[in-house]
């Protein structure tokens, strides 16, 4: 699929454009200089044509901090890849020194650039003030839209189909690969999430820095692998609720992370294994154990940790203690800086995914239930007569029962135990139950 690159300076309404032609929200837009850091990408579709449309974090001439650096760094490299790129500027104010630098690294990087000038609304005036001053950045006429308030955003899209076209790029949608694994990588800030994410796909995709809660977008990365479609998403760290203030940024990457987590066949639950199991972790698994998600649980920066090698048995069994409700998740040790134990996360999830998509014959679970039950005392006056999976994603199973009321929760765990010790493992996946009463 054709790659769209929108790239400008900060707070040039690059989000708000990008939200318009993908027409739902999914780049964050706040008044805040900077505010999208990662990459954000979605699919336009018009009239039986498609594109990739790429939303970037605002580049700064001279940053002035980490995060900045990195975030030019990302946005740069991905120019050299795009097959079109929108030079989003400013339709009222004119251009800057940050315009200008941005401008000759365009040039210099001899790729395709539309020039698109955000917020002229007021056409006349765009036309007699600012026009002939953004033709100056070498670019031709610029394109005047108004993201905001829905202004030639039919003409921009129609003008990039045809400069994709007049390259010999196919725009017909292809169909998606039905069995693609979508993957959710989640956890605390900086237990090294993108950094983990970049390790799998061995590459820099998603923004890496030190400094916690520095993705704030999910950032969607579709690859194949060994003949199999992955979607990844990497998604921004959860904070706790008490240290999110309201209206804050940080508030709307923490219900993304929930949409990205609601969207994933296979969470990757990532740890700090330099701070053991905190409330946070706990909480965070608990969302995906109660969506019916598949998981896979990884500390991060094993190598980090003193005496690893004799803790291995100690790291299992808090994880045992502390994540009990979802204690059939693979457990995986890792430094994604230094490369250990990623190689083993692509099976870990292939092995939940199989879990979670699994259905286990009507015989072999009935079998299983009357043997079990030859020898177990069940609550008095409960029966249960036989049951069936009705579903996966997540395996579901009704159980046919005398009295429904009876059902109480140890009894929903000897439920799971059985099939998982009698049935099918079902490693890496819940185990949801439904009951019916019958006579």
């Amino acid at each position: 699929m054709a790659t769209v690159l929108i790239v400008g300076k900060p707070n040039v309404g690059k989000s708000t454009l990008f939200n318009k032609l993908v027409r739902k929200k999914k780049a964050i837009v706040e008044d805040e200089e900077g505010v999208t850091r990662d990459p954000v990408q979605d699919t336009v579709e018009w009239y039986g044509k498609s594109f990739r449309l790429v939303d970037t974090c605002g580049v700064f001439d001279k940053p002035q901090d980490i995060i900045s650096k990195k975030m030019k760094e990302v946005t740069l490299n991905m120019v050299r890849e795009a097959d079109l790129v929108l030079f989003v500027v400013d339709g009222k104010t004119g251009i800057t020194k940050e315009d200008e630098s941005l401008a000759e690294f365009l040039r210099k990087s001899q790729v395709d650039v539309l020039l698109v000038a955000n917020k002229a609304e007021n056409i006349w005036k765009f036309e007699k003030e600012v026009k002939p001053e953004l033709c100056s950045l070498g670019f031709g006429d610029p394109l005047p839209v108004s993201a905001e308030h829905n202004v030639n955003l039919d003409i921009l899209i129609e003008t990039v189909i045809k400069r994709l076209e007049e390259k010999g790029i196919d725009l017909t949608p292809k169909p998606e690969i039905a069995d693609a694994i979508k993957v959710a990588i989640v956890g605390r800030p900086n237990v090294g999430k993108s950094s983990l994410f970049n390790a799998i796909l061995n590459k820099e995709r998603a923004l890496v820095s030190p400094i916690p809660g520095t993705t704030r977008d999910p950032v969607d990365d579709e690859v194949l692998i060994d003949g199999r479609k992955y979607v990844f998403v990497d998604t921004a760290g959860l904070r706790r609720k008490s240290r999110i203030e309201p209206r804050t940024v940080e508030k709307y990457s923490t219900y993304r992370v929930v949409d990205s987590i609601e969207r994933a066949d296979v969470v990757i639950i990532v740890l700090d294994a330099t701070q053991g199991i905190t409330r946070q972790d706990q909480r965070i698994a608990g969302l995906a154990e109660r969506r019916g998600k598949a998981s896979v649980v990884v500390f991060n920066k094993w190598d980090l940790v003193e005496h690893r090698e004799k803790r291995y048995d100690e790291f299992t069994k808090l994880f045992k203690e502390k994540l009990y409700f979802i204690d059939y998740s693979p457990l995986l040790f890792t430094s994604a800086n230094k490369g250990w134990g990623v190689d083993k996360i692509l099976d870990a999830i292939n092995t939940a995914y199989s879990s979670y998509t699994t259905k286990v014959p009507s015989s072999a679970l009935n079998s299983a239930l009357q043997k079990v039950l030859a020898f177990t005392n069940l609550p008095k006056g409960l029966k249960i007569f036989f049951g069936l999976q009705v579903d996966v994603k997540p395996p579901t199973f009704l159980f046919f029962v005398n009295n429904t009321e009876k059902i109480k929760n140890p009894q929903k765990v000897f439920l799971r135990r059985l099939i998982r010790d009698y049935v099918f493992s079902f490693e890496g996946s819940p185990i949801f139950l439904k009951f019916k009463k019958s006579r």
